[in-house]
């Protein structure tokens, strides 16, 4: 598979710049391929849930690209529900990104950006976006909609997009202050966002079907909540593309009746489960899931294993809000990826007790300023709190930035290490 992966890659790649439309059909025949492999033939090693998981995620990458007239690109801080009430597809810039990488074609718009004059040390993830939007290959969307959480590369990126695919743009401040005033701030910004929709659409947003898609997030996020402390004694077994794949479904995702069935799937399957874990990670950021060394050390391991990533918690929060846009406004303040630095290390070291962790991994990806400059921060406030912690450097989604070998030996001596 891996051989068939690199040369389907290959043949992506140099259809980009000749081909762009070609090159389109190609990527989503390859998701679509891959979609009917796994319901076909699902891998034995994954649980109910995780299987379940797979296929929506493939969905929520098939249905922009299949049909750009309703696609919203987002970047991943967005809050989507009224998107999911309105029939638009929401797909951040993480997730195209990251399918591209699936399909071993990363690398061509990568070099598609660089050309556009986007610098080498930018965000891979964006300048896979930027530069499938500059090849031709990215279709035009409805429209793009993003915030300014969490990272500088947003302001970039999706401005950028924009003018390269011809769409209107909507960008979301989301300001550094974590109050109520900043809450209703970035409430009244999404009530623009609606409003901005409506326009382009010529379709008004129900208030019913709006009020099930929060509901709809308010239940996945009881569920998601409810399953962390279970993770301290059950083990499910999983993959690193699993974890990428429940990031999206907390954020791009939420407020779909698919996302919250997952999340009542995998807290039944953690209840239930009599398998005990063997030594719990606690995985900061993203991860490097194609990486060989990085798969086989989790993959489907009960000893180690990720046992908890931070992205999939930290939207996770209790919310009491009963205004739905306030109720998405607060997601976005009280992020774990707003505000100081010390907010992030203090839920991460929360997060390490709840689950017990035996060790905290922070993955820096390469062009991530935010969480490069955090990471000494982060560190720290773990150690102190007695969780072995290692920092890793990587990229996760540009196979050609990526030094697995000496990524092999600095992991594989911390696992030595926390388990003796």
């Amino acid at each position: 598979m891996a051989d068939f992966v690199e040369k389907l890659g290959h043949y992506i790649e140099k259809q980009v710049e000749k081909k762009p439309k070609y090159a389109r059909e190609l990527l989503l025949n390859a998701y679509r391929a891959y979609g009917l492999e796994m319901k076909l033939l699902p891998k034995k090693q994954l649980t109910e849930a995780k299987r379940y998981l797979t296929l929506i995620s493939g969905q929520a990458i098939i249905r922009p690209l299949k049909s750009p007239e309703k696609q919203v690109l987002t970047s991943i801080f967005t809050p989507c529900e009224m998107m999911h009430a309105m029939d638009l597809y929401p797909m951040c810039a993480e997730q195209y990104a990251t399918y591209t990488n699936g399909a071993g074609a990363e690398h061509a718009f990568v070099e598609a950006a660089e050309r556009e004059g986007i610098s080498e040390t930018f965000c891979s993830y964006h300048k896979v976006v930027m530069g499938a939007a500059a090849a031709g290959v990215l279709p035009k969307p409805l429209a793009v909609v993003n915030t300014s959480l969490a990272c500088d590369a947003n302001n970039l990126t999706f401005r950028k997009c924009a003018e390269l695919l011809g769409a209107p743009q909507y960008y979301i401040d989301i300001p550094y202050e974590t109050d109520d005033a900043a809450v209703g701030y970035v409430a009244e910004q999404l009530k623009e966002v609606q409003h901005f929709l409506e326009e382009l659409t010529g379709k008004k947003l129900r208030k019913e079907a709006l009020a099930q898609s929060i509901d709809n997030a308010r239940r996945t996020i009881h569920h998601l909540r409810k399953a962390i402390p279970l993770r301290a004694d059950h083990y499910v077994p999983a993959e690193l593309t699993a974890e990428l794949y429940e990031v999206l479904m907390v954020h791009n995702a939420l407020g779909l009746p698919e996302t919250l069935r997952y999340a009542m799937m995998l807290r039944k399957e953690l209840q239930t489960s009599t398998k005990k874990p063997g030594r719990k990670i606690l995985w900061m950021h993203s991860n490097p899931f194609y990486q060989p060394s990085m798969k086989e050390f989790f993959n489907y391991q009960q000893d180690p294993h990720i046992a908890l990533t931070e992205m999939c918690y930290d939207p996770l929060l209790d919310i009491h809000e009963t205004d739905p846009y306030r109720f998405m406004a607060a997601r976005c303040v009280y992020n774990s990826f707003n505000g100081p630095v010390t907010r992030r290390a203090d839920r991460a070291v929360e997060k390490a007790r709840t689950i017990g962790a035996d060790g905290v991994i922070l993955f820096c990806h390469f062009g991530c300023k935010e969480t490069c400059g955090a990471s000494r921060v982060i560190e720290e406030a773990l150690t102190d709190a007695g969780f072995p912690t290692i920092i890793i450097n990587g990229d996760g989604v540009d196979r050609l930035n990526s030094p697995d070998g000496q990524m092999k030996t600095r992991v594989g001596a911390f696992l030595e290490m926390i388990e003796k």
